[in-house]
């Protein structure tokens, strides 16, 4: 039996780093470590991580999402990998075991699993329109192993291997787009990216994604890294149909609404989109038409351009 690392980077989370672990440790799997990376917290984060009896890493200041996730691979001494963020919860406890089994194939270099969103008892709106913003709805409707373009992180188990053979996770990416960069340097060399929707992952509403201004910020770091990433690899994203159809018409949505200033038919292209947009986010939400249409699709879509915008200038930047 393979030994398996599992490493969890958390910072500021002490509401959620507990069940984090504790879903780690129900597993059936027993050749296992865990280790956590605190990202410099200044809450209790570190100290219930250590009353959990976990092995646990301060970084003496913020490093951020792919330089925590190396400290904690480079320190860890297992064949397979397992990359956990503390808003994620294993639910079941062969997650481990299935996942190991998948990667004895020597084509596949990570496994993801499917990815179930956790609300309050009684889910309001708001929490379900920063669930979906925040990126914690299910990954993909298969209900059978199937390859994946991307991995959408939260839990993913990979090969050391396979993570050596990439330079690891790329460290000029402080606080996103490190699944996209990993996932095409696996492919690139050749790897499967495997989906297995037995691996059942819970997506928490985690401190990192509960409220608006978070979010919007976050729409703004996932603009950022675009430019780069395009600049990085080119023809190997853009040929991605799933990532041309998810980001292109964002990005053809707010360069209507600026030219409608200009010429009435851009108006009415605008206001197509907008219809478009707001009926699946209302729908998914269940927030009223109305609010989706004139405040939530205009407002996350201009931040993330904006993102965008700010990103073709950090290009060149040693962190991004």
């Amino acid at each position: 039996m393979k030994k398996v690392s599992v490493v969890i980077i958390a910072r500021n989370e002490e509401e959620s780093i507990g069940r984090c672990i504790k879903s780690v440790l129900k597993q059936n799997y027993k050749n296992l470590e865990v280790i956590v990376v605190d990202d410099a917290s200044t809450d209790r984060t570190a100290k219930i991580a250590k009353r959990l009896r976990v092995r646990v890493i301060t970084n003496k200041k913020n490093l951020g999402i792919a330089r925590s996730f190396n400290v904690g691979v480079k320190a860890s001494k297992g064949d397979l990998i397992i990359t956990l963020h503390t808003d994620a919860e294993m639910i079941n406890k062969d997650w481990i075991d299935i996942a190991a089994n998948l990667l004895k194939n020597k084509n596949v270099g990570a496994v993801t699993g499917y990815r179930i969103p956790k609300f309050s008892d009684k889910p309001n709106s708001i929490e379900r329109v920063h669930l979906y913003f925040g990126g914690g709805y299910i990954a993909s409707g298969s209900t059978k192993t199937s390859e994946i373009y991307w991995l959408p992180t939260r839990c993913d188990a990979f090969k050391r291997k396979a993570l050596k053979e990439v330079g690891y996770f790329n460290k000029r990416l402080r606080v996103s787009g490190d699944c996209i960069d990993i996932s095409t340097k696996l492919r690139n060399k050749g790897y499967k990216l495997l989906i297995e929707p037995r691996c059942k992952t819970r997506i928490n509403l985690s401190t990192q994604q509960n409220t608006l201004k978070k979010i919007l910020k976050k729409r703004i770091n996932f603009g950022k890294v675009i430019p780069y990433l395009l600049v990085e690899h080119g023809l190997s994203i853009i040929k991605n149909k799933s990532w041309f159809f998810r980001t292109v018409p964002y990005i053809g949505y707010f360069l209507f609404l600026v030219l409608s200033i200009v010429h009435p038919t851009f108006l009415y292209l605008f206001l197509i989109g907008n219809f478009v947009f707001s009926a699946k986010i209302a729908k998914v939400t269940g927030i009223s038409s109305f609010l989706a249409a004139f405040i939530l699709v205009p407002v996350y879509a201009i931040f993330w351009n904006i993102g965008i915008i700010y990103g073709i200038f950090l290009i060149n930047r040693e962190i991004i």
